[in-house]
């Protein structure tokens, strides 16, 4: 009994020894995260946007970088819109995050517009050998609209600025309180072909109250110049008729005072005599 004891005891102090011993690391998809960080939260056909990848170790070994980039379904297969790191890799130490340096991603004008997916894509190395791991995530959808409601949005937001304005300058010239009221008309029928994505139609109705806002501001501006312009020439005339008026009434008063003809003095007429030879 005593005999067999020491072979255990001796296999057990092994097992104790070869459990503190690190025979080397497995790369695994746990041992990482990559994440997007997007310019914007809104994505349009024809459009331009900055995709940042964020990179995070959970491993307690130094990860080496040496591609990573995104897959769009609109793109051909095995094409990438990536940073090819193999001339200068990028090392993580364990435990911490790297953002790469952001991408200019274009979206395609003809894409179709609806839900797109994308991957990510990395080669990154295992400290355990020389060899190069690559690793694709799982899709990320993002939602593409249509180019011309980039477009509508832009100018709805321009329009709604100068109609507020409009209104709060409550025009007092009528022309431009006409051309105002059909400003608002047009906005407003924007707005309904907005709902049916009639993006076209909606941006026809926006540029036409673009237009007539325009009109009635110079329509406004010209009303108020002519109503200075009248003020100014009211006080340059009306010192010219206030003296003219009483240069009437003096000469009126004037002459009122003044005695009738016939009561002034008359020259007698002599009498010649025939005188006597």
């Amino acid at each position: 009994m005593k005999a067999a004891a020491i072979p255990l005891i001796t296999l057990f102090i092994i097992g104790l020894c070869f459990s503190n011993v690190n025979f080397g690391f497995a790369l695994d998809q746990d041992d990482f995260s990559v994440s997007p960080s997007w310019s914007t939260p809104l994505y349009y056909q024809g459009d331009s946007v900055s995709l940042k990848l964020i990179l995070s170790s959970k491993s307690s070994e130094v990860l080496t970088v040496y591609y990573i980039g995104v897959h769009f379904d609109w793109m051909e297969e095995e094409s990438f819109y990536g940073r090819d790191l193999s001339e200068d890799p990028v090392t993580v130490e364990s435990l911490k995050v790297h953002v790469f340096d952001p991408m200019a991603i274009t979206i395609p004008s003809d894409v179709s517009v609806g839900i797109h997916n994308y991957t990510i894509g990395i080669q990154i190395a295992d400290p355990t050998s020389p060899d190069i791991v690559s690793w694709d995530s799982e899709a990320r959808t993002i939602y593409v609209q249509d180019g011309d409601s980039k477009a509508y949005r832009e100018l709805l937001q321009n329009v709604t600025v100068k109609i507020n304005e409009a209104i709060n300058a409550t025009y007092q010239n009528p022309e431009a309180k006409s051309l105002l009221e059909q400003a608002e008309d047009e906005y407003a029928q924007a707005f309904v072909s907005s709902f049916d994505e009639q993006w076209e139609d909606a941006i026809a109705h926006l540029q036409a109250a673009d237009n007539y806002l325009d009109q009635a501001v110079a329509a406004e501006q010209l009303g108020t110049q002519q109503s200075s312009e009248m003020q100014r020439l009211l006080w340059i005339v009306a010192p010219i008729a206030t003296a003219v008026i009483v240069s009437f009434i003096v000469i009126l008063v004037w002459r009122r005072r003044q005695p009738p003809a016939d009561e002034y003095d008359q020259p007698t007429e002599t009498q010649e005599y025939p005188q006597e030879e």
